[in-house]
């Protein structure tokens, strides 16, 4: 029922962001395609595919479902399903940790659709002229739902829309965790010690549709058996494998432990509640 925006072909962004973000303070928002992110985060798996079957033990209590994950504690804001809707709440996420002093640094992540959002011109304005510790993260896997990414502007280089603020930018190749960890780490680096914002232009694919009711009629299957053969996950497993860094029999023993983990997290999602009626009435504030 409803929406499922899959991340499959996309992993090697949040992989390489991963590696350069501080845990410890640094905070991510995105779009609807968010449930890769929070687990890497830190938030349990078990909590994101409750929140899938809309149970009371999800991460927004069943009421938020497959586009709003969320969690405070591990300083991951959403999840939003209006298009573009995270770009100026990211930028106001590092206002916030600039005004507090803090060294914190805020990645605020949505699709080559949302470039086209009025709102993104303001933030980039803004986020310079104020010198924000916020990387701006375009991930152009490109298709707005089904719409290229020619068909929506005149311009397929979306990451020079940063040009215009002079605001460092630049594209990355998506699909390589390592490319993404090194522009990544510059970009917060340079965030970290006061200088600004940057946007980067993440070029990936997503293989899956839209979302799974999504029939895929704008492209061939020619065009994704091709950027499978760039696959994120398999350029790592190459690696691993001829630098000798695990066996294969390790290899097999992290994809055994994976699909326990998913099997576990279906059945506590299954087994858990469904929100009470009350919890309408919690959600809401009463001004007194």
């Amino acid at each position: 029922r409803g929406f499922l925006h899959l991340y499959n072909g996309q992993e090697a962004i949040l992989a390489g962001a991963l590696h350069a973000m501080d845990l410890s303070k640094d905070k991510m928002i995105t779009a609807y395609r968010n449930h890769v992110q929070p687990i890497g985060m830190g938030v349990d798996p078990r909590r994101v595919m409750a929140e899938l079957y809309g149970k009371a033990t999800g991460t927004s209590q069943g009421l938020g479902g497959s586009m709003h994950i969320f969690s405070k504690e591990h300083r991951f804001y959403g999840g939003h399903g209006i298009v573009g809707g995270q770009i100026p709440l990211g930028a106001g996420i590092a206002f916030g940790d600039k005004y507090h002093g803090s060294d914190a640094v805020t990645l605020c992540c949505f699709g080559d659709g949302a470039a086209r959002q009025g709102s993104l011109h303001e933030t980039f304005n803004l986020a310079m002229l104020w010198k924000l510790p916020v990387v701006f993260v375009c991930e152009n896997n490109g298709y707005a739902m089904g719409t290229s990414v020619a068909r929506t502007a005149s311009h397929t280089d979306i990451w020079k829309l940063g040009k215009g603020y002079e605001m460092p930018c630049g594209p990355v190749d998506g699909m390589n965790p390592i490319k993404v960890a090194e522009a990544f780490d510059e970009a917060i680096q340079r965030a970290r010690r006061g200088d600004g914002p940057t946007f980067l232009e993440l070029k990936t694919y997503r293989y899956r549709g839209h979302s799974m009711s999504d029939a895929q009629k704008y492209r061939t299957k020619a065009e994704v058996a091709e950027y499978k053969k760039i696959d994120p996950i398999s350029q790592v497993l190459e690696v691993i494998k001829d630098k000798k860094y695990l066996s294969d029999k390790q290899i097999q023993a992290i994809n055994d432990d994976v699909k326990e983990r998913v099997i576990e997290c279906e059945k506590f999602a299954d087994e858990s509640p469904y929100p009470e009626k009350q919890q309408l009435y919690d959600m809401v504030y009463e001004e007194k």
